[in-house]
């Protein structure tokens, strides 16, 4: 039985969590001229309206609430979905997630090379949405 009162006992899939990212997509489009001229306002608006998310992912919130979510985001998420779907395993996805970080952030800098920059979330929405 899950406590209400604890939001982070509740388990949310890879699409319901993607869908919440989204929610919060449309807040921050809603409540953007508030950003500038009151912006603790409307990080406790944002909350109030993403509530799920914010307890639950305070990282991937806060991520987004920055603008900061990357294509890294959707590569963990898909990861998920396939973990979800028996595709492979936790420990498996896990192996894959650091290799891939490993590989964007490790590599470049022991060939002391710069980091690439990754797909912003604008720019992976956009992307896809033309794929489709």
């Amino acid at each position: 039985m899950h406590d209400m009162n604890n939001f982070s006992d509740i388990f949310h899939n890879a699409t319901e969590i993607q869908a919440m990212v989204r929610n919060m997509d449309d807040s921050k489009k809603k409540h953007a001229a508030l950003k500038t001229s009151n912006p603790s306002e409307y990080i406790k608006t944002l909350i109030a309206e993403n509530h799920t998310l914010h307890f639950n992912y305070p990282s991937i919130f806060l991520l987004h609430l920055e603008d900061k979510l990357d294509a890294t985001f959707f590569y963990m998420l898909n990861q998920k979905r396939r973990v979800e779907k028996g595709e492979i395993t936790e420990d498996e996805a896990s192996k894959e997630v650091g290799k891939k970080l490993y590989g964007r952030w490790v590599e470049p800098l022991t060939r002391q090379e710069s980091v690439p920059k990754e797909e912003t979330y604008e720019e992976y929405y956009k992307r896809i949405s033309k794929n489709k």
